[in-house]
């Protein structure tokens, strides 16, 4: 049996009112299994990419495979959605591929907040002009999320010559035309792990008030490796999580409003949960959040492979499928294997995040990923 360490960052006495947050953050999720409350939408407005990414989950080329959602197709979609749900209380990110290939855009989003739908951008940044900027404001588009993979070097390493420096513009125009939350989204590994502090002080000096750190998972173009570069080890994760957390609390002693935190996603142990970001920051597919693909399928998150797909919401309503499905999201026995049948962690974590799970399943384990030791078997 593979048996997973006690929490890798220790578990002190002055921990416990940090693990009473955390005990009552998983009775809530479990709570979500019976009652889920919809809350967050993505919409995967296309598979369709002008870059070719190295570590792009959805493997995006310049067309897609499939047929994607027509305007009157998906605006139909979000009237159904308004009309079942509470509109004011659900925030939809549109993802992609790059969402800024869709020159509808700015139509979908305005009738997103007709609805009173809130909405944000998952971008390369790459194609935000002013022009677009502006419309998207307009529109009512709330925050722009660009991706930021490093310095201009080891950005560009993954994502395509020039492709820096016409991302960086993209963030500045954000802020220029008046969006409140432009956010830069960092893929943390060994090449630009060195370079956060850099990387921190070129986004907040390009216009960017967030900062979230992700971690490649083993899906999309990396599906199947078992060695890569852009995977980051035990010591790159701690690493990591250090320095979110000591970022984190230099600039709550500053007052300084800028925002940085790590990414959503399985377990991060007891003292590092709610420090690295919220104890609610778990993984919510299926409880809180669905998505909208781009072809119309119905699916809790656009990380999980097509197999794991709910139905389409061209065929029936999205609220339908909504209230019957998603069982295998919310039920937990079925994860308590592997790693996770002996662990002393399951009633918090709960079996992990979802994409993470399915995505490596020997590695989806946080408690693990942050250990030098390997798993007792």
């Amino acid at each position: 049996m593979t048996r997973v360490p006690l929490d890798p960052s220790g578990v002190r006495l002055r921990d416990f009112p940090k693990l009473v947050r955390l005990v009552r953050a998983a009775a809530e999720r479990r709570r979500l299994m019976r009652e889920p409350d919809l809350t967050y939408l993505f919409w995967e407005s296309t598979l369709r990419c002008n870059l070719h990414c190295a570590h792009c989950g959805s493997s995006c080329e310049p067309s897609s495979p499939l047929r994607e959602l027509s305007t009157v197709e998906i605006c139909g979609i979000l009237d159904t959605i308004a009309q079942d749900f509470d509109p004011r209380r659900i925030f939809i990110s549109i993802t992609g591929g790059e969402p800024l290939l869709r020159d509808d855009l700015e139509a979908v989003v305005a009738h997103m907040s007709r609805l009173g739908l809130l909405s944000c951008i998952v971008s390369n940044g790459t194609l935000i002009t002013r022009d677009r900027a502006k419309q998207l404001r307009d529109a009512g588009l709330r925050t722009v999320c660009v991706s930021i993979d490093g310095l201009c070097a080891e950005h560009d390493d993954v994502r395509g010559r020039g492709s820096y420096d016409r991302a960086m513009r993209g963030v500045a125009v954000a802020r220029e035309a008046g969006f409140a939350d432009v956010e830069a989204i960092t893929c943390v590994r060994d090449a630009n792990l060195a370079s956060l502090p850099e990387i921190e002080t070129a986004v907040r000096y390009a216009g960017a008030n967030l900062w979230r750190l992700i971690t490649v998972d083993k899906m999309g173009r990396l599906a199947g490796t078992e060695q890569t570069p852009l995977w980051l080890g035990p010591r790159g994760v701690r690493r990591t999580l250090d320095f979110v957390a000591q970022r984190r609390a230099e600039l709550q002693k500053a007052g300084d409003p800028f925002s940085v935190q790590f990414s959503c996603g399985g377990f991060l142990g007891v003292r590092r949960e709610g420090v690295v970001r919220s104890e609610h920051n778990q993984c919510s597919a299926g409880l809180h959040s669905a998505s909208i693909l781009c072809d119309g399928s119905v699916a809790a998150c656009p990380s999980l492979p097509r197999s794991w797909l709910q139905g389409s919401a061209l065929q029936e309503r999205f609220s339908a499928i909504w209230q019957r499905e998603f069982r295998r999201h919310r039920d937990y026995g079925w994860r308590r294997t592997g790693p996770c049948e002996h662990c002393d962690w399951f009633s918090l974590c709960l079996g992990g995040g979802l994409h993470e799970r399915l995505a490596q399943p020997d590695d989806h384990c946080w408690l693990l990923r942050q250990s030098d030791e390997p798993a007792a078997r």
